[in-house]
């Protein structure tokens, strides 16, 4: 089966973890992704990641990631929810002045924008708006 939506795919991964209170998931990996799961470490969404490189022994081709799920308190995870925003089909778009407030920041906004990979509240600071990829809280 195709798999259209990457992003979407990893999320769902990572929600799928959580709820099986798993320690860690891999996923495979694209310089989206990587930017992506650095910003929930930088944020501490999940305790730590890193990168598999594609090894003979295995039947993997692929660079994929391994990530961490942080937990507190008896397996409860720091995340508690993940949605993706704009999709394949239909694009999410916001300029500067539009860019969300996720849980009253208790949450982050994810945005691909002209300066990086960005969270909505660095987005804010450097004024550029871009494609609201997901909300994490």
């Amino acid at each position: 089966m195709a798999n259209f939506d990457p992003i979407a795919q990893m999320l769902t991964v990572i929600r799928n973890g959580i709820q099986a209170k798993k320690k860690f998931v891999i996923v495979d990996s694209s310089n989206l992704k990587k930017d992506i799961i650095r910003i929930l470490h930088e944020e501490n969404f999940i305790t730590k990641y890193s990168v598999l490189e594609p090894s003979e022994g295995e039947n993997r081709k692929f660079e994929q990631i391994k990530i961490y799920i942080r937990y507190v308190n008896d397996f409860e995870s720091v995340i508690k929810g993940l949605q993706k925003i704009s999709k394949p089909s239909k694009r999410v778009y916001v300029n500067s002045s539009n860019i969300p407030i996720v849980l009253n920041h208790m949450g982050i906004a994810i945005l691909s924008t002209n300066k990086g990979v960005l969270i909505d509240r660095d987005a804010r600071k450097y004024n550029v708006g871009g494609e609201y990829i997901c909300k994490i809280w």
